[in-house]
């Protein structure tokens, strides 16, 4: 893809400029003249940069929270020996500035929007290497087809889509794994997917031994009714628990009142292992129809806010506003959240690779602020937002820090 297609802003650059004579000399140094003037356009914020040659060929894909001072270093050009404080030093700085012909730019008024909006050119113009370059770390998953002829959980760090379903997402592989073992050993499920396999011809396991596994991998327990419990434990792992926790404490009670003591101990512990989806390394996990928020950062100035419409994982910018206008924008931001749920409810995940790969790293983006402590900006679930005045109340008490002095759009 070309830099013209992703990027609406670009400025013409030299580092050739006139002498006082009116000859041509070669200026890379930051205060040389003209090079002010170039910088002089860009934005006083963050943004998104790529840097080309003569043919539109990418010399750097960066993005920064200050692009002029960004770009002042970049193309300021190797230090020399003369003035360094140590005698003969060599700078390894590459010399941006002798084939730099064109700085293409996008503006980014807060963290989440300039890692948006990298994410998004980085994909465009480097398909091959783009993740090697994000801000943000994979969140992971676990998909599971209760309805397969050997159902089996599995995790990963891309969003699989039908048939089955996708949980998440996770912080971490391990807690992806933890999730999986929680509901294995809740529902007495089997531990080894390979022995499972070979169902009805599998060899039992010391699971079975315990108590702890019904044995479906050697007949022991129909499939259909070891495909029966695996719906159990995603309808559970769903949000579904109440009727889990009444079942599972009612027979643990009954053993006790029958004086089976071992049975009450056993169905105790599950019951305790099954409390441990309430950890907080859990607490988005969830179906992706699910995954969905309103987002809402800061724009440029110190007075404008934007909102990010996040649907079933999918990241869609809105149109900024002043904060004044926050009481009259909720409204307009609820309608359209309303309006995109209903829009999408039912929809299935993309079927091709690619798209549940993009689908997949906006997730890991939007994942990577909701695992901070205090995140930037205000990220509120969809099904929370149920008010115009209450969400206008929230933004403006999250958002009081900034003054009342209007501050001019770049």
């Amino acid at each position: 893809m070309r830099p013209d297609e992703v990027f609406e802003q670009v400025i013409p650059y030299s580092p050739v400029s006139e002498t006082a004579d009116g000859g041509c000399v070669e200026s890379v140094v930051e205060t040389a003249p003209g090079q002010g003037d170039v910088l002089r356009r860009l934005p006083s914020g963050g943004g998104v940069y790529l840097l080309t040659d003569e043919r539109d060929r990418t010399v750097l894909l960066s993005a920064a929270g200050d692009l002029r001072r960004a770009l002042r270093t970049r193309l300021a050009g190797p230090a020399t020996a003369e003035g360094d404080a140590s005698a003969g030093a060599v700078s390894r700085r590459a010399n941006l500035a002798a084939v730099v012909r064109k700085i293409w730019w996008q503006p980014a008024h807060s963290q989440f929007e300039l890692y948006y909006r990298f994410w998004r050119v980085a994909r465009q113009l480097m398909p091959r290497t783009y993740l090697e370059q994000l801000g943000f770390a994979a969140s992971w998953f676990v998909h599971v087809d209760a309805g397969a002829a050997i159902p089996r959980f599995s995790v990963g760090k891309v969003l699989r889509g039908r048939p089955g379903v996708d949980l998440g997402p996770f912080p971490t592989m391990g807690d992806a794994q933890r999730f999986v073992q929680l509901l294995e050993d809740g529902f007495d499920l089997c531990r080894y997917g390979h022995i499972l396999e070979q169902a009805p011809a599998g060899q039992r396991c010391a699971y079975f031994d315990m108590g702890r596994c019904a044995a479906p991998c050697d007949g022991s327990m129909p499939m259909s009714a070891y495909r029966a419990e695996v719906e159990r434990a995603v309808a559970f792992a769903l949000g579904q628990r109440d009727s889990v926790w009444s079942d599972l404490d009612s027979r643990m009670r009954t053993a006790a009142g029958r004086q089976a003591f071992e049975q009450a101990a056993a169905l105790k512990q599950r019951l305790e292992r099954l409390r441990g989806v309430e950890h907080r390394s859990f607490r988005l996990t969830g179906p992706m129809e699910r995954f969905n928020y309103l987002v809402v950062q800061r724009g440029p100035g110190r007075v404008r806010v934007m909102p990010f419409f996040v649907v079933g994982g999918r990241i869609e910018p809105g149109e900024m506003v002043r904060l004044s206008e926050v009481p009259e924008a909720a409204e307009a931001w609820l309608s359209r959240l309303r309006a995109d749920l209903e829009t999408k409810e039912g929809d299935e995940l993309p079927s091709s690779g690619d798209a549940l790969a993009e689908l997949s790293e906006q997730v890991w983006l939007v994942s990577h602020f909701l695992g901070r402590k205090d995140p930037p900006g205000l990220f509120l679930k969809a099904d929370e937002v149920v008010y115009a005045t209450g969400l206008a109340e929230a933004i403006a008490r999250r958002f009081q820090r900034l003054t009342s002095e209007e501050v001019s759009s770049p």
